[in-house]
């Protein structure tokens, strides 16, 4: 089997920009991708998917795609290991991450198709149950989150993540009043998007850590990694991360700092489901949990899901709660353009499996999927 062509596809966003409060200013976070197909002699075209948060900037991804599509065609597409570390040679000199991961999550998916057989049981089988907590990124008051906590709740969510980052004070009355009035059995968790300086990130995490907060993510930038190590064997509340590294080399470094008690590759940037796997082996290797950072579009969450649940480490994952106005938050509304959306489904209770079909499992319906190109 050869590549034979690649093509890439910007879409644009199905839902409105989440929002991303912080102390460093609002952002929006645009759910739009870039979807990388990539045919073969065989005809098997397999499917990946890697975003930059706006539509601007996904044309310049997709361009880096088409610059490093050069380096695959006439290649066995079979061989994802090895074309990884060569498109690596390239990649860490250009930046462009986002581009290996998208064409890494393709070539798997080939792979999977070939064997007819879904990625999870090429990458060694289900190694449990994986249970979902649900990043709900709007912009609300504490006491409206409250109300939200419930709807998730009820669902069979086992936590909330939340937007940190408002200031020390705001952060911890958000912590207080939300924790004080939820059930039992759900939990809170916070992020901070990288925007506290250490003072004011201890602070914060010291209420965390008296309330019982599932996690504290990003409290403080990510490239500094004495100062998370300090953080996180100071407070009890545990210290999140690696969303915004690349690829799986620098977890090492924070294993052997003690850095981090939870890591959160994002598929669409850490080098795929090859850069996601290879963090999964290292975190186990030091017995840290893996909790996949997963907000994004829904082939690229797709990918997320068959690493999840072939690491041992992981039993939880995200999952983005992208509307307050919808009946069922369970269902994933960032990929209309996918026809069986019933495979990326939070089952009552909480739960959620890899899609069962061959390769990433998700099927592409053509004419919705031209309706969201704006390339």
């Amino acid at each position: 089997m050869q590549i034979t062509d690649v093509e890439t596809a910007v879409l644009g966003s199905a839902v409105d920009a989440a929002s991303l409060p912080a102390q460093v200013g609002a952002r929006d976070l645009e759910i739009s991708s870039v979807v990388v197909r990539i045919h073969t002699d065989d005809g098997i075209t397999g499917y990946g998917e890697s975003f930059y948060r706006s539509e601007e900037n996904n044309r310049f991804l997709a361009e880096s795609i088409d610059s490093l599509s050069r380096h695959i065609e006439g290649k066995d597409p079979r061989h994802v290991k090895d074309i990884w570390h060569e498109l690596y040679l390239h990649v860490k000199r250009a930046g462009a991450y986002g581009a290996l991961s998208a064409i890494d999550e393709a070539l798997w998916d080939i792979k999977g198709k070939d064997a007819g057989k879904p990625v999870y049981q090429l990458l060694g089988g289900q190694t449990g149950e994986v249970q979902t907590y649900a990043t709900f990124p709007a912009d609300k008051t504490a006491e409206e989150l409250v109300e939200y906590a419930d709807w998730l709740h009820e669902k069979g969510f086992e936590a909330m993540k939340i937007g940190a980052g408002f200031g020390v004070e705001e952060d911890r009355h958000r912590i207080r009043t939300i924790m004080d009035a939820v059930p039992d059995d759900f939990g809170l968790a916070i992020d901070a998007n990288t925007s506290y300086d250490a003072t004011d990130a201890r602070r914060v995490a010291e209420t965390a850590s008296e309330y019982e907060v599932e996690w504290f993510e990003e409290p403080i930038a990510h490239t500094d990694i004495q100062g998370q190590a300090e953080l996180t064997q100071s407070v009890d509340v545990p210290i999140s991360g690696y969303q915004t590294h690349t690829p799986h080399y620098p977890a090492l470094d924070h294993l052997k700092a003690g850095a981090l008690d939870i890591y959160q590759p994002s598929l669409d940037y850490v080098g795929g489901i090859t850069g996601a796997s290879r963090v999964a082996t290292l975190v186990e290797a030091f017995n840290k949990q893996l909790v996949p950072h997963a907000l994004g579009p829904a082939i690229n969450y797709a990918a997320s899901l068959h690493v999840a649940a072939a690491s041992r480490q992981c039993t939880l994952i995200e999952f983005a709660v992208l509307d307050d106005d919808i009946e069922d938050p369970g269902e994933y509304i960032a990929g209309p353009y996918i026809d069986n959306r019933e495979a990326i489904y939070v089952q009552d209770g909480g739960r959620i499996d890899p899609p069962s079909e061959p390769g990433l499992g998700v099927t592409i319906d053509e004419d919705v999927f031209e309706e969201y190109r704006v390339d």
